[in-house]
């Protein structure tokens, strides 16, 4: 009897040893997972407006997919008022779109390309509970998890700002917690050619140092 009554406290003393081992290891990968903020990879974009005097597109540069320099000559513009013009790239990036084609007219202020910077960025949901490290112009990896061949970059907080209310009502709902405050904030992070538009960006928030 006395064996059997050690075999079996024997065996309460291995579950409990046990169980124990797998709510901390359950423990800390919810609290990994608490601290992982995921995204989607956006690239920056601008809208080249043309602010000179009315005129005439004589000649268009650029096409869609180009690469261009800032100061790369875009457009050739032919104006009564100012005679021959060009419109300029005004940052490094990729021509998107181009809106305006030879022989068409342009009024100041009229939209002539789309051009993405190289520049990318993610926007991320933070809990108030989690803001004590970010602050703006703090340095942070930015991992790619979904990406083949592991790939990581150096991005900064670019800004910090009140979230929508919808999404303060969502994370309410999902965590059941009341009035949760959240806050949007933006990663800024220079071009990668492993990279692409779309793809699930993250950053882990107990990388940051204090």
């Amino acid at each position: 009897m006395k064996i059997k009554a050690g075999f079996y406290i024997g065996i309460a003393m291995v579950l409990i040893v046990g169980g124990s081992l797998l709510a901390m290891k359950g423990k800390d990968a919810v609290s990994q997972a608490e601290s992982r903020k995921q995204g989607v990879l956006e690239a920056e974009q601008t809208t080249l407006f043309y602010d000179k005097s009315p005129g005439m597109i004589v000649k268009v540069n650029a096409t869609v997919g180009d690469s261009v320099k800032q100061g790369d000559v875009l457009f050739k513009v032919k104006s009564a008022g100012e005679g021959e013009i060009d419109v300029l790239a005004p940052d490094d990036g990729l021509i998107s779109r181009v809106a305006v084609k030879p022989g068409e007219q342009l009024a100041q202020g009229m939209p002539v390309a789309i051009l993405q910077k190289n520049t990318f960025y993610t926007d991320l949901y933070i809990q108030e509970s989690e803001m004590d490290k970010l602050e703006v112009n703090k340095r942070v990896e930015v991992h790619f998890p979904y990406v083949e061949r592991q790939v990581q970059i150096d991005g900064v907080v670019a800004s910090i700002a009140a979230a929508p209310q919808f999404a303060n009502l969502r994370m309410s709902r999902e965590k059941g917690q009341a009035d949760l405050s959240m806050f949007l904030v933006r990663i800024a992070m220079e071009s990668n050619a492993d990279l692409l538009p779309g793809m699930t960006a993250e950053v882990r928030l107990d990388e940051f140092a204090d």
